[in-house]
């Protein structure tokens, strides 16, 4: 079994925060921090120092940033950060604007356990 990671999770949907939580919980990990919108997340993240991010790309911009912000701003203050990008837009292009703002990994939504679980390894080989 993979080592448990500490994960921030940052999303504007409760429901989805709890559902994530729920599933990376029983994963094995532990979830040290929620955030709803971009300065939550980013306090969070200097505060906890997670391993890795889950960010859902479609973040409103209540505080002022969206998702793609977000992650530019967490690569930003830490190069090392490790974020997977959830979205329900899997489209080329915008994987291929996740992938040049520093995200680790992709998951569809709706979320599969298996994907996440990818995803994680992924991320923390990165």
């Amino acid at each position: 079994m993979p080592t448990p990671k500490r994960i921030l999770i940052i999303d504007d949907n409760a429901a989805i925060r709890m559902i994530l939580t729920d599933m990376l919980e029983t994963l094995g990990h532990q979830v040290v921090a929620e955030a709803a919108d971009g300065a939550e997340a980013l306090k969070h993240y200097t505060t906890q120092k997670p391993d890795i991010v889950t960010l859902d790309l479609s973040l409103s911009a209540v505080g002022g940033a969206d998702g793609l912000s977000v992650l530019k701003s967490l690569r930003q203050s830490d190069a090392k950060a490790r974020v997977i990008v959830i979205s329900g837009n899997s489209k080329d292009k915008v994987r291929t604007l996740v992938d040049q703002a520093g995200a680790c990994a992709f998951v569809s939504k709706p979320i599969k356990e298996d994907d996440l679980v990818q995803a994680i390894a992924k991320a923390a080989q990165s």
